[in-house]
């Protein structure tokens, strides 16, 4: 009888084990959450709920951010006005090592108050630029009225403006001094360089 009392009893304190493991594993993988309301009171709210209240918080944590990067922005750079002329870095890889670095362009329209269009003598720039595109001249060299029509790349300024044909240098192959227009650096109007028919004698330095 009391080897039988035994066994009950361990099996009692067994199903009381599973038991308590049951609920704390389903208080784990429960749905529902149990939040605090601001006037003291309890409320339950799904994870589902949950995931959307902290996704509207960083979502108005984002914009709190990007007003204030805009407003920085803003006393940093000062606002520009149409048709004052400005200064646009040209990136390496539309220029070639001779090339100048800038290039001056006037500014003939300003779309949402950000975004500015530009334009040189050659014509106008085929992409918009924001204010930290570009830096603002003390003085107007260029006018609205004396910009080109069509619409044309930085890189293909350059390569009009450049002196050796612009990023990347042509070279070309004659072997009669480069005295006739079948030379493709004199039929271009540009000078021969080094890399030019083996360096041989030449007569369009």
């Amino acid at each position: 009888m009391e080897l039988q009392g035994n066994d009950n009893t361990s099996e009692t304190e067994t199903y009381v084990t599973m038991e308590v493991e049951t609920e704390v594993q389903n208080q784990k993988t429960d749905p529902e959450a149990i939040s605090i309301t601001p006037d003291g009171t309890t409320a339950t709210i799904s994870r589902a709920q949950k995931v959307e209240v902290f996704r509207e918080a960083a979502r108005e944590g984002f914009d709190e951010q990007a007003k204030k990067m805009k407003a920085t922005s803003s006393k940093k750079f000062q606002k520009p006005t149409l048709g004052q002329n400005v200064r646009i870095k040209i990136p390496d890889i539309d220029r070639a090592k001779m090339d100048p670095r800038p290039i001056i362009a006037v500014i003939t329209d300003i779309k949402d108050e950000e975004f500015y269009e530009l334009a040189t003598k050659l014509g106008k720039l085929k992409a918009l630029y924001t204010r930290n595109q570009f830096t603002l001249c003390k003085e107007n060299f260029l006018s609205i009225k004396e910009v080109g029509t069509e619409e044309i790349s930085v890189r293909e300024v350059v390569n009009k403006l450049s002196l050796v044909g612009g990023q990347g240098f042509r070279k070309c192959n004659c072997s009669k001094k480069c005295t006739t227009k079948m030379c493709l650096s004199k039929s271009d109007k540009l000078l021969c360089n080094s890399k030019c028919h083996n360096s041989q004698p030449c007569c369009n330095k």
